[in-house]
């Protein structure tokens, strides 16, 4: 798609506020229609789809759209699917790092008004350019092949989408699932080398097994076998939830991550960053600010106060989904010890990105945390996680000091609420937050 101005429009928004009436008010239909216009294409009808807003970064916003293609002497109207961001052409450089190639194909820049906005068409995201290789069948075909897959294709399905910085794809084959990995082309290296660490500690934790990677961000891994701890909570009956894992097995996992993840580079906890998502959430989800204020104080009061502990290897990013159990030992405790049945184990970790060094505290903050919100998310499949929170939080807090494991998880969960989509669901995790920081003043 070529570049073409946009509307002329009031200055450049300076706030996300500003960005995200923009991209998605009445004003957000120009803009699909240039962006449209200038690939020969005339705009039918448009809905948002999904609002990913990053305060401090960039507002991108996904949209369903009807298009309408003149072919010969008809009309053709079709759907697509197209995503708008503030975001700078200098920002997709340095994703795929410091290398320009324009923006590519399928990519539109409209400048008009003192403002820019870069449209695009999925799969052509300027800032992961082996996208549109990792959602094409064929592609991923072909790469399969080349790294040693001997099996066919029969099926790519999209796993998880983050515009401008990464995708999950599982690829259905004759032989079992593999995972197609987009990250952004500086990313890589990292990547790879986190996952290389798990591979050279052979008979402990495991992470998924790399079987390539490329310059343009695409890395396949291969599947590993085991329901996850989350899938495993989801099934086990309410009344058995508070006993269906044991907290000691995720302190088994947290402390004994490779060592030399040590030597990686450290990034901020969530703790570290509560001031800006609380501000994401007055700004952008309109949040009554002297309510926010209290619970920032909540929890500064006891983060300044408490000890997290030595440096250690961790996660980054350890909760129930990320974490697989080994086939065989996937069903429920049995307290009682006389059911014959195996207990869950955890075998493997995925989405090692975060991985290095950090305080254990803060790795099962967030084990707490996502757990604390599932009720939230889905009230019948975990009616009876509370019991499980109040386990968790008990056993570790023996090995933690118990006041800043609250605080911390509290500071995950303000976390979590500011990339929320909905106010129901912004207002469900802040009550959440809200009673862990409480609890942190009383323990």
């Amino acid at each position: 798609m070529p570049t073409r101005p946009a509307p002329t429009s009031p200055a450049m928004p300076a706030d996300h506020r500003a960005w995200l009436d923009l991209l998605t008010g009445p004003a957000a239909a120009d803009v699909l229609d240039a962006a449209l216009a200038a690939d020969g294409a005339a705009l039918e009808s448009w809905s948002v789809r999904q609002v990913h807003a990053r305060p401090g970064a960039e507002v991108t916003v996904a949209y369903d759209v009807v298009a309408g293609r003149e072919v010969g002497d008809r009309t053709v109207r079709g759907p697509e699917h197209l995503f708008a961001t503030s975001a700078r052409a200098s920002a997709f450089r340095r994703a795929r790092g410091g290398r320009d190639g324009g923006l590519g194909p399928g990519v539109v820049r409209l400048d008009g008004g003192g403002r820019t906005v870069h449209v695009w068409r999925h799969p052509h995201d300027p800032a992961l350019p082996g996208l549109a290789a990792g959602s094409t069948p064929d592609r991923v075909a072909e790469r399969l092949r080349a790294a040693g897959v001997a099996a066919s294709l029969l099926a790519l399905e999209t796993v998880t989408y983050r515009p401008l910085r990464r995708a999950v794809l599982r690829a259905r084959t004759t032989g079992g699932a593999a995972y197609v990995k987009v990250v952004r082309p500086t990313r890589v290296d990292d990547l790879v080398r986190r996952h290389a660490l798990f591979a050279a500690r052979p008979g402990g934790v495991a992470a998924p097994r790399v079987r390539s990677w490329s310059a343009d961000g695409v890395v396949l891994l291969d599947e590993v076998p085991g329901e996850s701890v989350a899938g495993l909570v989801a099934r086990t009956p309410a009344t058995d939830q508070p006993a269906c894992v044991d907290p000691a097995e995720l302190l088994r996992v947290a402390t004994a991550l490779p060592r030399a993840g040590l030597a990686l580079p450290r990034r901020p906890a969530w703790a570290d960053r509560s001031a800006h998502y609380l501000g994401a959430l007055e700004t952008v989800h309109e949040v009554d600010a002297a309510r926010l204020a209290t619970l920032r104080e909540a929890i500064d009061v006891v983060v300044t106060a408490g000890d997290p502990g030595p440096l250690a290897v961790t996660h980054g990013d350890l909760h129930a989904a990320n974490l697989l159990l080994e086939p065989g030992t996937d069903q429920a405790n049995d307290p009682a010890g006389d059911g014959g049945r195996a207990r869950p184990r955890v075998g493997a970790v995925l989405d090692v990105d975060t991985l290095g060094p950090g305080h254990l505290v803060d790795d099962l903050a967030c084990a707490v945390a996502h757990l604390a919100v599932l009720p939230a998310l889905d009230p019948a499949a975990y009616a009876g996680v509370g019991g499980l929170v109040d386990r968790w939080l008990d056993v570790f807090g023996r090995a933690v000091e118990p006041a800043l494991l609250r605080a911390r998880a509290a500071a995950v969960v303000v976390s979590l609420a500011a990339g929320a989509e909905d106010a129901a669901t912004v207002e469900a995790f802040l009550v959440v937050a809200e009673h862990l920081a409480a609890e942190a003043a009383e323990v």
